[in-house]
């Protein structure tokens, strides 16, 4: 992906995949000065905001997005609910 299309993406939860094949989930958010930032879920060594890791994006598609998450969840969702517990 170029710096263009990745400062376009919402903050929220992504399926990204990767030029190399296959696929991960990610957070996509911001740094205080607006640069893009992507948290895999399969990496060790925590984030990145640098452009050669985006650079080995394919593609990606937004699951969730942070300004449309709904608390409490809907009746019949299959979310946690702390107070279920």
């Amino acid at each position: 992906m170029t710096r263009t299309e990745v400062q376009k993406l919402e903050h929220g939860l992504y399926e990204i995949w990767w030029v190399s094949g296959g696929s991960s989930l990610a957070s996509v958010g911001s740094k205080p000065n607006g640069q893009r930032w992507m948290a895999p879920t399969n990496w060790t060594g925590g984030g990145s905001h640098e452009l050669k890791h985006w650079k080995a994006v394919e593609r990606v598609e937004l699951l969730r997005s942070s300004s449309t998450r709904e608390w409490p969840p809907s009746p019949g969702t299959n979310q946690f609910n702390p107070e279920e517990d």
